[in-house]
């Protein structure tokens, strides 16, 4: 490497005239070369923006009330309040047509429209005041079918509202933080005194007698038994893994959808007896949506990952240009890989010998069902007045030999009469959705 001072006597030798001379020469390949690489450049970024368009959707553009140009992209908020819930869900190709300030647009949803057609006529047919369902692709978040049954006056879109208490539907949360947390298994024994769906104060004390019952952490999950949930949420659990593992699961939290959705709701106070009732659903304000019990259901079937949700698909504009395209948004991880898979093993424990054996049974000689990995949890609890019961059933289904994965809720509000279950709506979803890839038609 050559030094400064013979560098600068290296200069010396060129007169400044012959320097100037080949400066202005190299100049005149300069400028041209300047100017071709810019226009690279600019050709570059508008196909590195049309590629990321086709894998993002939700970039640029804005929705304003003076009109939308063609040009634009639709954002998730930007379709809050223009596109409506019942024309989307009751549309019967799965397309509408919009028209926002002048301007035409076509919406092609997520839907389903066999399954969202039949579960359409089954839930129309049920004489139960409310009812919401849900039913998602759990690895990509699209909403197959989403089905509101409006039966009482002035009720809201119940598949996106927080009005209804969790019940033990909440004990996918606690279970998950106990294992995740607190290095507890599927297999693991715990104990329990008195009845297994009460929970008196005194049913936490830590006495072990002859009448003390001892139960894994599956079949206490399978069968909801509630003194052993509210022990583990007032001694292991406590506040603030009640509380983490409540917010890793969405609650507290929005939810990024096409339409307004009320964040479920969760309050976690300081008195012991409060973590137990919270850890086994034993209170009322608990509240959770039905697209939200869809999504904790493909947390557990999905490796742990909380997906986003979505129902639009694609909508265009009048010259057919693509102005939002849905999307895979996965939200983040909320349980490890490892605990996913010991809460399958308590969700398949409810189907087989838990509350929904009644509803399941003979499942493994179905010729659908039974090439199906199933899990699933129930939920119920009355109204402070005790004139409805909330009905709910939380689970998925997956292809054992494929890569098809359902996540579904279900609500059912029951007046006097209990009629249809929530997991008997979910069973016919989910031996209708299967149906096609085993060549069966009933």
């Amino acid at each position: 490497m050559l030094n400064y001072q013979r560098w600068r006597d290296y200069q010396k030798r060129f007169p400044r005239k012959d320097l100037q001379k080949k400066i202005f020469k190299g100049s005149l390949w300069f400028f041209p070369c300047l100017l071709l690489l810019v226009i690279g450049l600019q050709h570059f970024k508008v196909n590195l923006s049309i590629g990321y368009f086709n894998r993002s959707p939700e970039i640029g553009g804005s929705f304003g009330g003076e009109g939308v140009e063609t040009s634009s992209v639709f954002m998730k908020e930007n379709l809050r309040g223009l596109i409506d819930f019942e024309e989307v869900c009751n549309s019967p190709e799965g397309k509408i047509d919009i028209n926002c300030s002048g301007k035409f647009f076509s919406v092609e949803t997520t839907l389903d429209q066999g399954l969202q057609s039949y579960m359409l006529k089954v839930i129309r047919r049920s004489k139960s005041p409310l009812i919401g369902f849900v039913a998602m692709d759990a690895a990509t978040g699209r909403i197959l079918s989403m089905i509101d049954s409006k039966k009482a006056n002035g009720a809201k879109s119940l598949c996106l509202s927080s009005q209804f208490p969790a019940a033990s539907i909440f004990k996918i949360v606690s279970a998950a933080a106990a294992i995740d947390g607190c290095n507890i298994s599927a297999d693991t024994k715990l104990t329990y005194n008195g009845r297994a769906h009460t929970l008196y104060k005194n049913q936490l004390a830590g006495r072990i007698n002859r009448h003390t019952n001892s139960i894994s952490l599956k079949t206490s999950f399978a069968k909801s038994i509630n003194p052993v949930f509210g022990k583990l949420g007032a001694f292991r659990l406590k506040k603030d893994l009640i509380e983490e593992y409540a917010i890793r699961f969405g609650f507290n939290q929005p939810i990024d959808f096409e339409f307004p959705v009320e964040p479920s709701r969760i309050s976690v106070g300081d008195d012991p007896y409060h973590w137990a009732e919270l850890a086994c659903g034993f209170n009322r304000e608990t509240l959770i949506s039905p697209i939200h019990g869809a999504m904790m259901a493909a947390v557990v079937v999905n490796d742990g990952k909380l997906v986003e949700p979505t129902i639009i698909g694609c909508i265009t504009d009048e010259e057919n240009n693509p102005v939002y395209v849905g999307s895979t948004n996965i939200i983040g991880h909320v349980i490890s890989p490892k605990a996913s898979q010991e809460m399958k093993e308590l969700m398949a424990a409810t189907i087989s010998r838990g509350t929904c054996s009644g509803t399941f049974r003979g499942y493994r000689r179905d010729p659908i069902l039974s090439k199906l990995s199933i899990g699933g949890k129930t939920g119920s609890i009355n109204n402070k007045s005790d004139e409805l019961r909330y009905d709910w059933f939380v689970g998925f289904c997956a292809e054992k030999a494929g890569i098809r994965k359902l996540a579904l809720a279900v609500l059912v509000v029951h007046d006097k009469l209990l009629r249809e279950k929530a997991q008997e709506f979910a069973r016919r979803a989910m031996r209708y959705y299967f149906r096609t890839s085993y060549k069966i038609t009933s």
